[in-house]
C-alpha cells in the first residue's frame, strides 16, 4: 500500500496539474491564490445554522425571502452529486438529491458523465426538487449545501 501511494505521488506532479488531480483547471486568481498560500474556495458560502435548534428550512426558520439562486455556473465537480457553481456573484456548494448509486462503479460512472456533460463554465439551471411538509422548497441541508438537481 505505501508502495503504491508513493508511486502516486511521484505521477501526480506529471499528470498534468491540477485538471488531472482535482477534475478542474484553476482559474489564474485561484493560482495565484494558491502561490500566495491562500485558500482560493475559502469564499465558497455555507448557509448559517440557524441559533436554535430547528431545521435552517423549518417553518418558524423560513421566511418569505427565503430563496435560492435559480441558475449559475459551473465552476468544479466534487463528486457525482456535489457541485460548486457561482451565482450571484458567490459560490455555492451545491448537493444533487435523492441520489444513490448500487456499486462504485455506478458513482463513477455517474461522475464522469457529469464532468463530461456540465464542463467548467457551463451556465446551468438549479431545480429545487424537495419540499417541506407546507409544500415549500428546502433550499439548503442541515450542512448549508444547496439541495438542487442541475439541469
Amino acid at each position: 500500500m505505501r508502495h503504491a501511494l508513493a508511486m502516486l505521488a511521484l505521477l501526480l506532479p506529471l499528470a498534468g496539474g491540477c485538471m488531472a488531480v482535482l477534475g478542474y483547471d484553476p482559474t489564474p486568481e485561484e493560482l495565484e491564490a494558491i502561490r500566495r498560500g491562500e485558500d482560493p474556495r475559502a469564499n465558497e458560502s455555507r448557509a448559517p445554522k440557524p441559533a436554535n435548534n430547528a431545521p435552517a428550512n423549518s417553518p418558524e426558520q423560513q421566511t418569505p425571502q427565503d430563496t435560492a439562486p435559480s441558475e449559475g455556473i459551473i465552476l468544479r465537480w466534487i463528486d457525482a452529486v456535489t457541485v460548486v457553481i457561482e451565482a450571484e456573484n458567490l459560490s455555492h456548494v451545491v448537493r444533487i438529491p435523492n441520489q444513490r448509486f448500487a456499486t462504485l462503479e455506478a458513482e463513477a460512472a455517474a461522475f464522469r458523465e457529469r464532468m463530461d456533460r456540465y464542463t467548467y463554465g457551463t451556465a446551468v439551471r438549479l431545480v429545487y426538487p424537495v419540499k417541506d411538509k407546507l409544500g415549500r422548497p428546502v433550499w439548503r441541508d442541515e450542512e448549508g449545501n444547496l439541495l438542487a438537481e442541475v439541469r
